[in-house]
């Protein structure tokens, strides 16, 4: 059976383990509210919802596959209306910049979203 969630897990690796940059300063645990944001809750929750479809995952263990992407998706979209919510209340702000638009670290929510759609096509209407 094909890996459900081969490219979520290949963003968390690849791009969220880094913390976006944070991995990058000596003392990350002295970041910016937004690297904080992103390196204490988004990648930890995106990591619990992968374990929720994939209970073997081990991002440095063997290869293992998720036979759905449910918990993943309620992730993407409650993080979809935290954005929303943000978008609102502070559009210029650090943290729904680097969630959301493209710059120097990539933008969280864009490429979660090309993994989800590679992942499965129709996880927005599910």
């Amino acid at each position: 059976m094909p890996d459900q969630l081969k490219h979520i897990k290949e963003f968390l690796v690849a791009r969220a383990y880094d913390g976006f940059g944070a991995r990058k300063y000596i003392g990350h645990t002295h970041l910016d509210s937004a690297r904080t944001y992103i390196h204490e809750w988004a990648v930890p929750q995106l990591y619990i919802a992968v374990k929720a479809d994939d209970p073997h995952y081990d991002p440095v263990g063997p290869a293992t596959s998720a036979r759905s992407a449910t918990a993943v998706i309620a992730y993407m979209r409650e993080m979809q209306r935290d954005m929303q919510a943000l978008q609102r209340i502070d559009p210029y702000g650090d943290l729904y910049l680097m969630m959301c638009k493209s710059g120097q670290e990539g933008a969280y929510m864009d490429e979660l979203a090309e993994a989800l759609d590679l992942d499965d096509p129709d996880w927005r209407s599910k």
